[in-house]
């Protein structure tokens, strides 16, 4: 990226002021209320694209939603500006966050060829099977979201990022448990 500003224009106790960040495929939300939950995180980004993974700091008032694409990152920053989000209370603010770099190519080939998301739909599971048993199971490959429990129909099991997800899926779709064979496919966010 170009360096603006010039020299040290801008930097304060050596941090950069982020009205220079560039616009990415990240955005920083910050101000949120204590015990924010990913789940919450999540839902403030649903309807402006897929996100390719996010990050909380446990014990801090903020986090980073990174889109696949940077125009849904766009829309969301653009959408803060405009609206003045809200959560549980709290004025949450949006402003650009460094990108974590570009999206794996494989992430980019599993999104394109295979539709994969951060959301598994999770099927033939027994009825007696509890969110803490498939969030035990699903947290072997990252970070859990949330789980739905979707009585009669399975669970549905959302990680915080597509590689965790494509790699819970690859290892455990068709995985025999007792005498159910789970079938794990990508879905859409609850």
């Amino acid at each position: 990226g170009m360096l603006g500003g010039g020299g040290m224009g801008g930097m304060a106790g050596g941090k950069p002021d982020p009205r220079n960040l560039q616009a990415s495929r990240s955005v920083y939300v910050g101000n949120l209320p204590v015990g924010t939950t990913m789940e919450e995180i999540a839902s403030l980004g649903r309807g402006f694209g897929p996100l390719e993974s996010m990050r909380m700091m446990m014990g801090a008032s903020y986090g980073f939603l990174n889109f696949l694409r940077d125009e849904d990152a766009y829309a969301f920053w653009q959408s803060g500006q405009a609206q003045q989000p809200h959560l549980r209370g709290n004025r949450i603010f949006l402003n650009w966050a460094k990108a974590p770099g570009p999206v794996e190519p494989h992430v980019l080939r599993l999104v394109r060829e295979h539709g994969a998301s951060r959301h598994l739909a999770v099927r033939n599971i027994s009825d007696a099977t509890s969110a803490d048993q498939l969030g035990a199971l699903f947290r072997q490959f990252g970070e859990v979201e949330s789980i739905q429990i979707k009585p009669g129909e399975g669970a549905q099991v959302n990680l915080t990022n597509i590689a965790s997800a494509a790699a819970a899926k690859d290892q455990l779709d068709g995985l025999t448990m007792g005498q159910w064979k789970l079938v794990v496919a990508y879905t859409t966010p609850p």
